[in-house]
């Protein structure tokens, strides 16, 4: 008995057991440096040596202010970008709301409605709407049958062909974190709200709205950021007078070889994103953007039900109009891809698979496919390793460490992706490593990380530690619990985060521009090749076998999601 009590007193109490020993700081040093050398370190260098070093760099912000091309080209991407986020927000408002109040089996066709576009290529849904608006398109030939109209309508390389493709590629990142906030709300405060008189919409107004306040302005912070570094939508979809910064940014780097310009352009992009990052941190923090996901109401109506009353008609409606929206162009792929014209007219004259036949006989899809695929499984592994890595070591280290590293790692999300490629390029092409896979590859995992810190986070937030102090107090080395108890109650996060690092690395358009040579080209390059100055009717057919992928590869993670609930 002696001996046993002698043990116990040997050994620490439960509370201070080491989480992490001797290793939760210098994983977040590892996963700082690696941050700070691969991403912060090109954009500083970029900015200082063709800026700060060279006395013309001084010049060009005063060329920025006085030349009417840049004032236009700001004014062009913050209403362009405000009036997409009020769009998306709008629209995103309805189906989010209309979400939270059906059945759980409803919910889960309006996000499967919702989500599917987002496991699409954005380049191949901006592909579909360009086939789609085009002049003898699909909805120019729907408003000249039915006498809407005798003549087509512009609706592309114009302002409503941006802002179309921009609200399509767009909406989901507010879709989602409005529904997620729906779910949260307290029923509890709408009965008392309802139980002392006060009528529907008074509720509506003064509970619900305020309190999935922060949702929106999440996602009209994910949505207004991306809006203002996109550069693919615009220049395929848009035209001279909608001409944005990012475009900006690579005609100086492309065409005018002008250094100074592009990163001056750049600089004030950066300060722009960051400024409203850290304003949104500093007012609503980070808590929306790193958290667990929402759990499914216990109540199997949906906890808004009783508020929406006869709102859920057009509530309903509403959802019903933005799912064709966002379905729509996705589902026109496919008879476009076996129509004979080579100018994609629908319905097809005649059916014919010729344009697969193509894909087949010219071997630079099968490289620029097999490219990807090489550079997105290099950018999987080395996400996952350092986004796991983070989001572990970010969750023993004290608050005021930890909310400095999550800023870190969640920058490459905030910093428009133009202005990290072109940083990156300017960092590879000296050290002789530009146009090689795994150049792109760091690129990538650069991009990817912050989604699997992301998902990893959420994971370890509903992770009992007391198992984790079990295991140790019990003798286990931290590796053989991390190996035995906490990898698999994180392992949906890390899959959900690899997940996202294919999607991002599979889908860049942006980097590979800038990073591949002729010889390393990935599949997106090759797609925006295609479509940049005329649309290839192969394009289509690759688009439909795209989304085939996709959509096989999203109903086997609802699947796997399912069987695990």
């Amino acid at each position: 008995m002696t001996v046993l009590a002698g043990d116990e007193a040997a050994r620490p109490p439960p509370s201070r057991l080491p989480l992490l020993p001797r290793g939760a700081g210098l994983a977040a040093g590892l996963v700082v440096l690696v941050f700070a050398v691969l991403f912060v370190w090109p954009i500083v260098r970029l900015i200082a040596t063709t800026v700060f070093v060279d006395a013309r760099g001084w010049t060009a912000f005063a060329t920025i202010v006085s030349s009417p091309m840049y004032r236009t080209a700001f004014t062009n991407t913050f209403f362009i970008s405000g009036l997409v986020t009020l769009i998306t927000l709008l629209a995103a408002y309805p189906i989010a709301y209309f979400m939270a109040t059906v059945q759980p089996r409803t919910a889960k066709l309006i996000a499967f409605v919702v989500l599917l576009p987002f496991w699409t290529s954005a380049l191949v849904r901006t592909t579909a709407w360009m086939v789609l608006l085009q002049r003898r398109g699909i909805v120019n030939s729907l408003l000249m049958n039915t006498g809407i109209t005798d003549a087509p309508i512009p609706l592309l390389y114009n302002l409503s062909g941006v802002i179309i493709g921009m609200v399509h590629v767009l909406l989901p990142f507010m879709v989602l974190p409005l529904y997620a906030t729906f779910l949260s709300v307290d029923q509890r405060l709408i009965a008392a709200a309802e139980g002392l008189g006060a009528p529907r919409f008074t509720v509506l107004r003064r509970i619900v709205l305020p309190l999935t306040a922060p949702g929106a302005a999440a996602g009209a912070l994910i949505v207004f950021m991306s809006a203002i570094g996109t550069f693919i939508t615009p220049v395929l979809m848009g035209g001279p007078r909608q001409m944005m910064i990012a475009q900006a940014i690579s005609y100086h780097m492309q065409k005018q070889l002008d250094w100074q310009m592009a990163g001056a352009l750049s600089l004030v992009l950066l300060a722009v994103t960051l400024v409203l990052f850290l304003v949104y941190r500093q007012v609503f923090g980070l808590d929306r953007l790193v958290a667990a996901d929402a759990g499914v109401a216990g109540d199997p109506d949906g906890p808004l039900r009783g508020v929406l009353g006869l709102g859920r008609l057009p509530a309903g409606i509403m959802a019903v109009a933005v799912g064709l929206f966002l379905i729509a162009p996705i589902a026109m792929v496919y008879p476009l891809s076996i129509s004979s014209s080579p100018f994609l007219q629908f319905p097809p004259a005649r059916w014919t698979f010729d344009w697969y036949a193509k894909l087949a006989d010219d071997p630079k899809w099968l490289r620029a496919a097999l490219s990807s695929l090489r550079v997105a499984a290099e950018a999987i592994a080395l996400s996952v390793i350092l986004g796991t890595a983070a989001a572990v070591a970010a969750s023993r280290i004290a608050p005021r460490l930890r909310a400095g590293m999550e800023v870190l790692i969640l920058l490459p999300m905030v910093v428009p992706t133009i202005i990290t490629a072109i940083a990156l390029y300017s960092q590879y092409a000296p050290l002789g490593i530009l146009g090689s896979p795994e150049s792109l590859a760091i690129g990538h995992t650069i991009l990817a990380a912050p989604f699997v810190f992301i998902t990893v986070s959420a994971s370890l937030k509903s992770f009992d530690r007391n198992l984790e102090l079990a295991a140790l107090g019990l003798g286990a080395s931290w590796s053989a619990m991390f190996r035995r108890i906490m990898l698999p109650a994180i392992l949906p996060g890390i899959l959900a985060g690899a997940v996202f690092a294919f999607i991002t690395s599979f889908d860049d358009v942006v980097l590979s521009i800038f990073l591949t040579n002729s010889a390393s080209r990935t599949l997106p390059r090759v797609i925006y090749e295609g479509i940049k100055d005329d649309t290839d009717p192969a394009v289509v057919a690759l688009a439909a076998i795209l989304i085939t992928i996709s959509f096989g590869a999203f109903l086997l993670s609802l699947l796997a999601r399912d069987r695990r609930a």
